[in-house]
């Protein structure tokens, strides 16, 4: 089985090779992969009977002396593969060569609520543009939420639900098929094709039949938990409103989609309207384009609220009714700034697709590509070329990342298990584990239980020396947890801080507190402190314009490496928390999670795909600023009514008049001594949080929303609201795979992720 996969590794990376150059001598392709001349040799001669590449003539182009080179390139079986979009204006087909070049496309209008019409009408675009040739990879995307294959209810394609595409199209096709949502192919496209080229983090928002919504998170398509994420439509903007499809009231798209936008006009104008009708009238009638710009406003106040929390660098709207100088265009960006932090706003870019409907199409072209042999060589090919690797130490290093990839996912594991989970041999595993503990990458171990027979010597990832200081600044000082590069506890502390309103110097008192802890480890140390403010991913500063002035303009991380001597980093404390508890916590193994920090001074945390996600600028998770209502109570960011505002002691006087200035800790204490109102305010404290947060779980589609924070000290109640209201007022896909927990990590949740952020 390895011999097999080192065989197919080779010839991914011959196809590639050839691909890339268009037509090569074999020479050239030994130089250009490192291989022997006999392994080339044998390995063309392979892919030439198959048809994959072919061989002219030698034909001399005066470049170099002596008898001319044959040179190869494509055969005439190099394949192709499909890219497949149904939506509500029908099935669109592209045919692509593995060089990327579009060979055929095609758009035909089709039922969108007749899913066999429209199968029948993709198969038979299919056969019309490849005929006989080999097919690599179909993929199609559904302008529909998809969970785990089952098409989900939506309201685009209405006669779908519960059909499963992927296998139905495969066996009309007789190739494996590849279903994804619409929208997720959508921010592929234009991050292949548009505007978002070279963004991370990117928001794609299609405004047609539907609203949805596609996110790149870290160069990272989400797809969510459960594959639904995106369902940004069927956010709750109006409690009584129209009844939506999916059974809510007052969602997105019943107010702000092109035919509620179109109908409204048409009520008012008592005349039938095209899109262009539309457009045309907005630009010469004031009534017309306010219309527009509220639906834009409406758009824009989701937008915002997705700003504050996810915070993509690039919002890119699309859609038969956006234009680049148009009314919906102007509400959006209107709202987003009244509603996003103004730091926020100035670092997120709303621009226009200028790919004219097709990012879709694109992205399955882009997605099909990748799972070809030669996209798969094209990678080994540019990993080689970066760690200037040969091929034999290329397979060796192949065979090391299979053993540990398997340690990190299972800790201490039998030799005879590694054998069987990676099906190498079993020589060959005892070499290469020789090697990777001699290098002191994986080290002996006893076994985790004792087995019958003779046991089988068992291996671990091993720590590297030197230590991890995991920080965190609080209200009352800095508590501190010493480990291992392992990530094993090797003590703890705590040093109370006077309280300041000078951030530089709470900052250098934490470093040398920390100076003190690792007095005693002479050895390499690494450390990372959680800090209660957003840290720019990439700079490591706190923004200039932040809403708690004593960390802004400056590096926490440069300011204590400048004490210390050793590297140091910085993080959002709720973004650590989240860390925290999904690799140690209550959501431990799970890559998509939500936490709610909830008290007083509220955040959020994101793990998408089990990595932290902090933003392009750092504000990821910033649920505190959402607003909650217009001419609500004055925040500390300038803005009325965000959520913060509604948590602080002062809100909850009634409750806690005793004769003093209300405290959190009264608030705590009285609930946990079984006060009743207490206990309601922090009940109704949590439905709160999980109606202003319902645009995060629709969008980011969590499998876990873990739920912290001192308010969860007294009791299940704030979790028990946070439940009730997601449950209430998100789309009913993105809570369908749903848990909500209790944090398990408690008060050292911050200080853990700071060490867990260092492994």
């Amino acid at each position: 089985m390895a011999g097999r996969r080192v065989h197919l590794v080779r010839r991914d990376l011959i196809f590639a090779a050839v691909r890339e150059a268009g037509r090569i001598s074999r020479a050239d392709l030994g130089r250009r992969t490192g291989m022997a001349r006999m392994t080339v040799t044998g390995l063309v001669d392979e892919l030439l009977a198959a048809g994959l590449l072919a061989e002219g003539e030698a034909v001399a182009d005066g470049t170099r002396a002596g008898r001319p080179a044959r040179l190869v390139t494509l055969g005439p079986a190099a394949g192709v593969v499909v890219g497949a979009l149904i939506g509500g204006d029908g099935v669109r087909v592209a045919v692509a060569d593995l060089a990327g070049a579009i060979r055929f496309e095609r758009h035909v209008p089709a039922d969108p609520a007749d899913a066999d019409a429209g199968l029948d009408v993709l198969t038979a675009l299919v056969a019309e543009a490849t005929g006989e040739e080999r097919i690599w990879s179909v993929v199609l995307g559904l302008s529909a939420p998809i969970s785990g294959g089952t098409v989900q209810p939506s309201s685009v394609l209405t006669g779908w639900a519960g059909r499963v595409p992927a296998r139905e199209l495969q066996s009309r096709l007789g190739q494996r098929v590849t279903v994804r949502n619409g929208a997720d192919l959508c921010v592929l496209g234009e991050a292949a094709f548009g505007v978002a080229a070279g963004h991370q983090d990117v928001c794609y928002l299609r405004i047609s039949t539907g609203i949805g919504c596609g996110l790149m998170l870290g160069g990272h398509v989400h797809a969510g938990s459960t594959g639904v994420a995106g369902e940004i439509g069927h956010v709750q903007v109006d409690e009584t409103g129209v009844l939506c499809s999916c059974g809510n009231r007052g969602c997105l798209e019943t107010i702000a989609a092109p035919r509620q936008i179109i109908a409204a006009l048409e009520q008012t104008y008592g005349e039938r309207l095209t899109v262009t009708g539309a457009l045309d009238l907005a630009r010469r009638d004031a009534t017309a384009e306010r219309v527009l710009a509220d639906a834009g406003r409406m758009i824009g106040r989701v937008l915002g609220d997705l700003a504050n929390t996810v915070n993509p660098g690039l919002i890119v709207l699309d859609g038969p009714l956006i234009e680049a100088d148009g009314a919906i265009l102007g509400g959006v960006r209107e709202a987003m700034r009244r509603y996003a932090q103004p730091e926020v706003v100035d670092s997120t870019e709303v621009l226009v697709s200028g790919l004219a409907g097709r990012a879709g199409l694109l992205g399955a072209v882009t997605a099909a590509l990748r799972t070809t042999p030669a996209e798969r060589g094209s990678r080994a090919l540019l990993k080689a070329d970066k760690s200037e690797k040969s091929l034999s130490k290329k397979e060796r290093d192949v065979r090391r990342d299979m053993i540990t990839e398997l340690l990190r996912s299972h800790g201490p594991t039998a030799r005879a298990d590694i054998v069987k989970h990676t099906r190498l041999p079993r020589a060959a595993v005892a070499d290469l584990l020789a090697g990777l503990t001699r290098d002191r990458v994986v080290e002996p171990c006893p076994p985790p239980e004792t087995r019958p027979g003779r046991p089988s010597p068992h291996f671990r990832m091993a720590a590297p020396a030197g230590v991890i200081l995991g920080m965190t600044l609080e209200l009352d000082g800095v508590h501190a947890i010493l480990a291992d590069r392992a990530g094993n506890r090797l003590g703890d502390a705590f040093h109370p801080l006077v309280p300041s309103t000078d951030g530089r110097a709470l900052i250098r008192a934490t470093a040398e507190f920390a100076r003190g802890l690792l007095a005693d480890h002479r050895e390499d140390a690494r450390v990372a402190l959680s800090v209660p403010s957003p840290v720019h991913p990439v700079t490591g500063r706190f923004g200039t314009r932040s809403v708690l002035p004593m960390f802004s303009g400056f590096s926490a991380a440069a300011e204590m490496t400048e004490i210390l001597g050793c590297p140091v980093t910085a993080f959002n404390n709720a973004q650590l928390s989240a860390l925290a508890e999904a690799r140690r916590g209550a959501a431990r193994g799970v890559r998509e999670v939500l936490y709610l920090k909830a008290e007083a001074h509220l955040g959020a945390g994101i793990v998408a795909g089990g990595r932290s996600y902090g933003g392009a600028i750092g504000y990821a998770g910033e649920i505190g600023h959402l607003n909650v209502r217009e001419i609500g109570p004055l925040c500390v960011c300038g803005s009325r009514g965000c959520l913060s505002a509604f948590l602080l002691p002062a809100h909850f006087g009634a409750v806690l008049d005793r004769g003093g200035p209300p405290t959190e800790e009264g608030l705590l204490s009285m609930a946990a001594e079984g006060h009743r109102p207490a206990q309601r305010a922090l009940l109704d404290a949590g439905r709160l949080i999980g109606r202003t947060v319902a645009v995060l779980c629709d969008v980011l589609n969590p499998a876990v929303v873990v739920v912290g924070g001192r308010f969860t000290e007294p009791g299940p109640y704030v979790m028990e609201g946070v439940s009730e209201a997601l449950r209430r007022h998100c789309a009913p896909s993105a809570t369908a795979g749903l848990t909500v927990v209790r944090a398990a990590l408690g008060a050292e949740a911050e200080a853990l992720g700071a060490v867990e952020s260092l492994l």
